[in-house]
């Protein structure tokens, strides 16, 4: 079986490869993890030649049509309204000037406490 993965670095890189066998959502997102994760000794030559960060919180991987975000511990299905949503935001985020990454942990910070805010 051909499994379609898409590695998303929201509003910074865009990775697409397949990988063959008969494996479970959750088998591919962890080797997706393990391939494109610096010392992790699985690294796939697409990580390495692309010079990019690990993959991390708040990342985004398509299985198969199926987006999954990146937590902390797991990963958490999300829609791909999600992605293109979170992509704009990311890429008009004030802190965009100085890095994706930044943009993207300033907007999931912000989503997050706006999110968690409490009314006493």
């Amino acid at each position: 079986m051909k499994n379609i993965i898409h590695v998303i670095y929201p509003a910074e890189y865009l990775a697409s490869f397949v990988i063959e066998g008969d494996h479970t959502d959750d088998d591919l997102l962890e080797m997706v993890f393990a391939q494109w994760n610096h010392g992790s000794g699985m690294e796939c030559d697409q990580f390495i030649s692309s010079k990019k960060r690990s993959l991390s919180v708040n990342d985004i991987v398509c299985v198969n049509g199926n987006y999954y975000q990146c937590a902390s511990f797991g990963w958490n299905e999300v829609t791909s309204d999600y992605v293109k949503e979170l992509e704009h935001a990311v890429e008009n985020h004030p802190s965009r000037r100085e890095g994706a990454w930044f943009a993207l942990n300033d907007v999931m910070w912000e989503r997050n406490k706006q999110n968690n805010l409490v009314v006493i």
